[in-house]
């Protein structure tokens, strides 16, 4: 048991945030942000990677800077396209990042969130980690064209509303 002013650890702290909001995800949907040009123009041509989330990852991921996203992914029987994406995240290093969030999936860490170890923990084994290197001078912006256009629902830092300009009619 922690001591007053202690952060819980491990399957306590996991028992703790799945009490308040067992299996509850609220999205935001935005679609007339989704065709933001801007937001195109800077993803076109960028390989995107896609590992399943599982301690150890199934191959190896870089240690380069890059942006990364975790999508819930059911594949159910030949049902092609019905994924969520959940959380929007940048970093210097893709490959230990991924580490931290096989910590923070069984509640250790240094600063645990509540969403993100939910999402994490619940969602476990239907998990993708897409990922694709980018220079990290270009990070933030990088992370802000995805995050405020797709809303995922375990990003709560969103500056989605009269920040970027409206979508250009296809």
């Amino acid at each position: 048991m922690p001591t007053y002013g202690e952060v819980q650890k491990g399957e306590p702290l996991i028992a703790q945030f799945l009490t308040k909001k067992l299996h509850k995800f609220t999205f935001e949907l935005h679609p007339e942000l989704w065709g933001i040009l801007r937001l195109r123009e800077y993803y076109t041509g960028r390989l995107w990677q896609e590992v399943p989330f599982f301690d150890p990852p199934a191959v190896g991921i870089p240690t380069e800077p890059g942006i990364y996203m975790f999508v819930a992914a059911p594949h159910c029987g030949t049902l092609k396209d019905h994924s969520y994406i959940f959380y929007v995240g940048k970093t210097k290093d893709l490959k230990r990042r991924y580490y931290d969030y096989i910590a923070e999936q069984k509640g250790l860490g240094t600063n645990p969130r509540e969403e993100v170890v939910n999402f994490l923990h619940i969602l476990k084994g239907y998990l993708v980690f897409h990922y694709t290197v980018v220079p990290e001078a270009e990070l933030a912006e990088a992370e802000a064209l995805l995050k405020d256009n797709l809303t995922p629902p375990a990003n709560k830092q969103l500056e989605v509303l009269g920040r970027l300009e409206p979508a250009i009619p296809a």
